[in-house]
């Protein structure tokens, strides 16, 4: 059975009305950079920093440190404007859904590309603290490397004690979501309450897809 259930935040169990995107769209343009919606595509569920110097650069801006910067901290401020204006929401039978796994004895926990300085904003306004509706969190800054990478799912199997890959699944909208799952060694799911059709998920390589996470505690791969 699993021991530790792990989802990423926006798009999966967070609505922000993808705000974070228009943010993160609008911190690099602003520097001059051009590119596709698919190229984008590729930097959801990333690290937002990171995004911002890989989008700069695939946009045709040259990622110096002053301009990264500069991005940055307009995208931290955009979007700590634009939250604590409009704070985010739960997915709807998302919260029921993570109350139901941790009464089956399940943790829970929260993986982000966002910053701890914006996930507690988000945190705040839904209420949810750490050991009532969740276990653990681990934001983006507080690793070493973001998604796709697997530092995220390993701080929070350390936070959550939970040693065991086999007994780990890890739920994400994104490409990042599932190909840090991947890269980590856990069972990988995706949701399609973000971006992805089921198709590309499979491609992906995702253990299995569901429509919303309000239907998780239902998936047999738990047992």
């Amino acid at each position: 059975m699993k021991k530790l259930a792990i989802f990423d935040m926006a798009g999966t169990t967070v609505n922000d009305r993808d705000e974070v995107y228009r943010v993160l769209r609008e911190a690099t343009e602003r520097e001059g950079a051009i590119y596709s919606d698919d190229e984008f595509q590729e930097f959801m569920g990333t690290e937002k920093k990171y995004a911002i110097g890989r989008l700069l650069s695939l946009g045709g801006v040259e990622p110096e440190t002053e301009v990264v910067e500069r991005a940055w901290e307009w995208f931290r401020a955009e979007l700590r404007r634009t939250y604590e204006s409009n704070p985010p929401a739960a997915l709807p039978g998302v919260e029921g859904a993570l109350a139901q796994l941790r009464d089956s004895g399940i943790k829970v926990a929260l993986t982000t590309g966002f910053s701890r300085e914006i996930t507690n904003i988000i945190l705040a306004g839904l209420g949810w603290d750490t050991g009532e509706i969740i276990d653990a969190v681990a934001a983006g800054d507080e690793v070493e490397s973001g998604r796709p990478q697997p530092d995220l799912i390993r701080r929070v199997m350390e936070l959550t004690g939970v040693d065991d890959l086999g007994q780990v699944i890890s739920t994400g909208d994104t490409s990042a979501d599932i190909q840090s799952a991947r890269n980590a060694g856990v069972t990988s799911v995706g949701v399609l309450t973000g971006h992805l059709t089921r198709e590309q998920f499979e491609r992906e390589g995702a253990d299995i897809v569901i429509n919303s996470v309000a239907d998780f505690p239902n998936v047999d791969i738990l047992r």
